[in-house]
Protein backbone atom coordinates (compact mmCIF):
# COMPACT_ATOMS: atom_id res chain seq x y z
CA UNK A 1 0.00 0.00 0.00
CA UNK A 2 1.05 3.32 -1.20
CA UNK A 3 2.30 5.90 1.49
CA UNK A 4 -0.57 8.47 -0.10
CA UNK A 5 -3.01 5.83 1.01
CA UNK A 6 -1.90 5.03 4.31
CA UNK A 7 -1.89 8.76 4.95
CA UNK A 8 -5.47 9.18 3.29
CA UNK A 9 -6.40 6.21 5.57
CA UNK A 10 -4.95 8.13 8.98
CA UNK A 11 -6.75 11.17 8.19
CA UNK A 12 -10.44 9.83 8.09
CA UNK A 13 -9.50 7.44 11.06
CA UNK A 14 -8.70 10.28 12.99
CA UNK A 15 -12.24 12.07 12.11
CA UNK A 16 -13.73 8.80 12.95
CA UNK A 17 -12.06 8.77 16.11
CA UNK A 18 -13.65 12.62 16.39
CA UNK A 19 -17.02 10.52 15.36
CA UNK A 20 -17.59 11.69 12.10
CA UNK A 21 -20.19 9.53 10.06
CA UNK A 22 -18.76 10.95 7.09
CA UNK A 23 -15.66 10.10 7.84
CA UNK A 24 -16.90 6.54 8.12
CA UNK A 25 -18.74 6.51 5.45
CA UNK A 26 -15.82 7.07 3.09
CA UNK A 27 -13.88 4.56 4.35
CA UNK A 28 -16.51 2.21 4.04
CA UNK A 29 -16.83 3.20 0.36
CA UNK A 30 -13.17 3.03 -0.29
CA UNK A 31 -12.72 -0.38 1.31
CA UNK A 32 -16.75 -2.11 0.33
CA UNK A 33 -15.01 -3.81 -3.17
CA UNK A 34 -12.07 -4.99 -1.14
CA UNK A 35 -13.75 -6.05 1.70
CA UNK A 36 -16.49 -8.14 -0.87
CA UNK A 37 -13.17 -8.91 -2.86
CA UNK A 38 -12.27 -11.15 -0.34
CA UNK A 39 -15.36 -12.37 1.65
CA UNK A 40 -16.73 -13.69 -1.47
CA UNK A 41 -13.86 -16.25 -1.60
CA UNK A 42 -15.82 -18.04 1.42
CA UNK A 43 -19.30 -17.10 1.27
CA UNK A 44 -22.02 -16.62 -0.91
CA UNK A 45 -22.81 -13.11 -1.81
CA UNK A 46 -25.74 -12.46 0.40
CA UNK A 47 -23.69 -13.54 3.12
CA UNK A 48 -20.88 -11.81 1.64
CA UNK A 49 -22.65 -8.77 2.13
CA UNK A 50 -23.69 -9.73 5.97
CA UNK A 51 -20.40 -10.30 6.60
CA UNK A 52 -19.18 -6.82 5.29
CA UNK A 53 -21.71 -5.33 7.42
CA UNK A 54 -20.99 -7.09 10.51
CA UNK A 55 -17.39 -6.33 10.49
CA UNK A 56 -18.20 -2.24 9.48
CA UNK A 57 -20.71 -2.17 12.09
CA UNK A 58 -17.89 -3.64 14.55
CA UNK A 59 -15.65 -0.77 13.27
CA UNK A 60 -18.08 1.62 14.04
CA UNK A 61 -19.29 0.55 17.40
CA UNK A 62 -15.34 -0.16 18.62
CA UNK A 63 -14.24 2.98 16.48
CA UNK A 64 -11.59 4.29 19.33
CA UNK A 65 -9.43 0.99 19.02
CA UNK A 66 -8.79 2.85 15.81
CA UNK A 67 -6.10 4.80 17.45
CA UNK A 68 -3.73 1.99 17.36
CA UNK A 69 -4.31 0.94 14.16
CA UNK A 70 -1.57 1.80 11.32
CA UNK A 71 -2.41 -0.12 8.69
CA UNK A 72 -6.37 -0.22 8.18
CA UNK A 73 -5.91 -2.21 5.19
CA UNK A 74 -4.22 -5.48 7.09
CA UNK A 75 -6.45 -4.59 9.91
CA UNK A 76 -9.90 -4.98 7.94
CA UNK A 77 -8.18 -8.03 5.99
CA UNK A 78 -7.70 -9.86 9.60
CA UNK A 79 -11.25 -8.52 10.91
CA UNK A 80 -12.78 -10.33 7.87
CA UNK A 81 -10.98 -13.18 7.67
CA UNK A 82 -12.22 -13.25 11.54
CA UNK A 83 -15.90 -12.85 10.32
CA UNK A 84 -16.19 -15.46 7.51
CA UNK A 85 -14.50 -17.79 10.17
CA UNK A 86 -16.84 -16.94 12.91
CA UNK A 87 -19.82 -16.83 9.94
CA UNK A 88 -18.56 -20.26 8.42
CA UNK A 89 -18.68 -22.15 11.71
CA UNK A 90 -21.39 -21.10 12.77
CA UNK A 91 -22.88 -22.78 9.74
CA UNK A 92 -20.70 -25.88 10.64
CA UNK A 93 -18.57 -25.66 7.83
CA UNK A 94 -15.12 -27.24 8.70
CA UNK A 95 -12.85 -24.53 8.72
CA UNK A 96 -9.30 -26.10 8.76
CA UNK A 97 -8.68 -25.46 5.17
CA UNK A 98 -9.43 -22.35 5.15
CA UNK A 99 -7.86 -21.25 8.45
CA UNK A 100 -4.91 -22.82 6.82
CA UNK A 101 -4.79 -20.98 3.73
CA UNK A 102 -5.02 -17.20 5.30
CA UNK A 103 -1.93 -18.52 6.81
CA UNK A 104 -0.26 -16.75 4.16
CA UNK A 105 3.26 -15.39 3.64
CA UNK A 106 3.96 -11.55 3.90
CA UNK A 107 4.39 -9.70 0.47
CA UNK A 108 8.53 -9.91 1.02
CA UNK A 109 8.68 -13.42 1.71
CA UNK A 110 6.97 -14.98 -0.87
CA UNK A 111 8.74 -17.89 -2.32
CA UNK A 112 9.76 -17.96 -6.09
CA UNK A 113 6.80 -20.09 -6.67
CA UNK A 114 4.40 -18.35 -5.53
CA UNK A 115 5.95 -15.62 -7.10
CA UNK A 116 5.38 -17.30 -10.53
CA UNK A 117 1.79 -18.22 -9.54
CA UNK A 118 1.10 -14.66 -8.34
CA UNK A 119 2.61 -13.58 -11.97
CA UNK A 120 0.60 -16.10 -14.00
CA UNK A 121 -2.51 -14.88 -11.72
CA UNK A 122 -2.14 -11.20 -12.91
CA UNK A 123 -1.64 -12.25 -16.71
CA UNK A 124 -4.84 -14.42 -16.52
CA UNK A 125 -6.49 -11.60 -14.67
CA UNK A 126 -5.95 -9.22 -17.09
CA UNK A 127 -6.92 -11.18 -20.30
CA UNK A 128 -10.34 -11.43 -18.46
CA UNK A 129 -10.32 -7.80 -17.46
CA UNK A 130 -9.54 -6.83 -21.16
CA UNK A 131 -11.97 -9.91 -22.93
CA UNK A 132 -14.76 -8.19 -20.96
CA UNK A 133 -17.81 -6.79 -23.40
CA UNK A 134 -16.75 -2.83 -23.71
CA UNK A 135 -19.36 -1.50 -20.69
CA UNK A 136 -18.47 -4.25 -18.45
CA UNK A 137 -14.32 -3.37 -19.11
CA UNK A 138 -15.36 0.41 -18.53
CA UNK A 139 -17.43 -0.16 -15.51
CA UNK A 140 -15.43 -2.40 -13.91
CA UNK A 141 -11.71 0.13 -14.67
CA UNK A 142 -13.55 2.82 -13.54
CA UNK A 143 -14.73 1.77 -9.85
CA UNK A 144 -12.09 -1.26 -9.16
CA UNK A 145 -9.00 0.53 -10.43
CA UNK A 146 -9.51 4.40 -10.59
CA UNK A 147 -11.55 3.73 -7.43
CA UNK A 148 -14.34 5.87 -8.85
CA UNK A 149 -17.97 5.47 -6.83
CA UNK A 150 -20.72 4.18 -7.85
CA UNK A 151 -22.90 7.01 -8.49
CA UNK A 152 -19.65 8.82 -10.07
CA UNK A 153 -18.95 5.72 -12.45
CA UNK A 154 -22.50 5.53 -13.54
CA UNK A 155 -22.89 9.47 -14.31
CA UNK A 156 -19.40 8.67 -16.86
CA UNK A 157 -20.93 5.81 -18.04
CA UNK A 158 -25.05 7.11 -18.92
CA UNK A 159 -26.05 4.67 -16.87
CA UNK A 160 -27.91 3.98 -13.73
CA UNK A 161 -26.17 2.75 -10.70
CA UNK A 162 -28.24 -0.74 -10.56
CA UNK A 163 -26.90 -1.37 -14.14
CA UNK A 164 -23.20 -0.31 -13.09
CA UNK A 165 -24.02 -2.74 -10.45
CA UNK A 166 -24.87 -5.37 -13.17
CA UNK A 167 -21.75 -5.17 -15.26
CA UNK A 168 -19.17 -5.23 -11.85
CA UNK A 169 -20.75 -8.54 -10.99
CA UNK A 170 -20.55 -9.74 -14.36
CA UNK A 171 -17.02 -9.02 -14.45
CA UNK A 172 -16.14 -9.62 -10.80
CA UNK A 173 -17.74 -13.54 -11.52
CA UNK A 174 -15.69 -14.08 -14.59
CA UNK A 175 -12.64 -12.84 -12.68
CA UNK A 176 -13.78 -15.64 -9.89
CA UNK A 177 -13.85 -18.31 -12.68
CA UNK A 178 -10.35 -17.63 -13.14
CA UNK A 179 -9.09 -17.17 -9.78
CA UNK A 180 -10.90 -20.70 -8.38
CA UNK A 181 -8.32 -22.69 -10.38
CA UNK A 182 -5.70 -21.63 -8.29
CA UNK A 183 -4.47 -22.41 -4.40
CA UNK A 184 -6.51 -19.77 -1.60
CA UNK A 185 -2.63 -18.73 -0.73
CA UNK A 186 -2.00 -17.54 -3.69
CA UNK A 187 -5.22 -15.97 -3.91
CA UNK A 188 -5.39 -14.05 -0.77
CA UNK A 189 -1.48 -13.22 -1.23
CA UNK A 190 -2.90 -11.43 -5.06
CA UNK A 191 -5.31 -10.05 -3.25
CA UNK A 192 -3.37 -8.77 -0.45
CA UNK A 193 -0.86 -6.99 -2.28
Amino acid sequence: MDNFSLQSDRLLIEQILDDSQYAFNQLFEKYYDYAFDVTSLYCNYSDAEEVISDVFAKIWNKRQQLEEISNFKSYLFISLKNQCLNYLRKKKVNTVEIENAFEFLAPNEIDPQHSLEIDELTEKVEAVIDGLPPKCKEAFKLVREEGLKYKDAAKRLSISENTLDVHLKKATKRILEVIKNYGMKIIIIFLHL
